[in-house]
């Protein structure tokens, strides 16, 4: 591992030394462990982040859109099916591949 040298002001260090002293680790481990934590963050926002632009890119491409109420209705169902031999549908798009026009309620 190579070495890496910070210059930190004082108030932050002692806040990390009792932070360190708190989880009883050294001040050292304590730093390395909350820089691994931030890359491990930042690398799951950026992954999240690429997932949300590849799922609005395929709606832009006419996949299929749900009504929040029909996948939580779904959900639920799901919930209280589970355990028996039940077969929940799946929620019917409103807009996209296999989309069904909704009935007007009269």
């Amino acid at each position: 591992m190579g070495t890496t040298s910070l210059k930190l002001p004082e108030d932050l260090k002692q806040t990390i030394q009792q932070f360190a002293e708190q989880d009883q680790v050294s001040a050292h481990a304590f730093m390395l462990r909350t820089l691994q934590d931030e890359v491990r963050r930042r690398q799951q926002r950026a992954e999240f982040l690429a997932d949300a632009m590849a799922a609005a890119a395929e709606i832009d491409a006419g996949g299929p859109v749900y009504d929040a109420e029909d996948v939580f209705d779904w959900l639920h169902a799901r919930i209280r099916a589970r355990g028996t031999d039940e077969v929940v549908p799946e929620p019917v798009p409103v807009r996209g591949r296999g989309s069904k026009p909704k009935k007007k309620a009269a």
